[in-house]
């Protein structure tokens, strides 16, 4: 079967008010001559020299303020003026039994929990490579006072790592939230250590 060649005189002529057509024909076809506009050129020069310099300072530059940085000094800044407010929280039974109680503050006690904790003893306390915080036994705790001491000086030879970037207020607020997972017997890794007494009643609900 032949094919036969485009006939140039089917080609549209362009229209009074048409851009003019392109020097060059595709399978008998012809396009406008019509340029992309220079604003839109500008924006995609401008584009790719910004980009140039955002690699060179995000990729080579070791001291640049990676997003995770600005958001861990933003969330800091917050934390500290929340915490003046809070005011300094002392490891003894009374805060954390206090805190316990608090609901203003449990929500940041257990997102304290979930950024520092969760890779070890689960999204919910329920135990991953360490042990469940869900159940009623306890390898490191014998009273609600050791566990602010267990997440600052760490236990078990290094298994449970000190927690040396956490705050006092962040450490009391993090042990609240941790002695009030206990009884909810989670399913997850199985208990390990000694059953121990339970907590004292806690202070009444509500805020400080």
């Amino acid at each position: 079967m032949s094919v036969l060649p485009p006939n140039p005189e089917s080609a549209r002529a362009p229209m009074n008010g048409d851009p003019p057509l392109t020097d060059h024909e595709y399978d008998g076809i012809q396009e406008f001559d019509n340029p992309t506009p220079g604003w839109w050129s500008l924006i995609f020069v401008l584009t790719v020299v910004w980009s140039v310099g955002y690699w060179i300072v995000w990729e080579l530059d070791p001291d640049a303020p990676a997003p995770g940085k600005l958001w861990e000094r933003e969330a800091a800044v917050f934390n500290e003026a929340q915490f003046a407010k809070l005011g300094k929280l002392e490891p003894d039974e009374k805060t954390i039994l206090s805190m316990m109680g608090n609901a203003d503050w449990m929500p940041v006690a257990e997102s304290i929990f979930r950024a520092n904790c969760i890779a070890c003893h689960g999204r919910n306390g329920e135990g991953n490579v360490g042990p469940n915080m869900t159940d009623d036994a306890y390898k490191n705790i014998k009273v609600l006072t050791d566990i602010p001491q267990v997440i600052r000086l760490g236990a078990a030879g290094g298994a449970m790592p000190a927690q040396r970037n956490l705050s006092q207020n962040e450490v009391v607020l993090v042990s609240a939230y941790v002695a009030s997972l206990r009884g909810r017997n989670l399913p997850g890794r199985p208990a390990e250590g000694a059953v121990i007494a339970p907590w004292p009643k806690s202070a009444p609900a509500g805020g400080k």
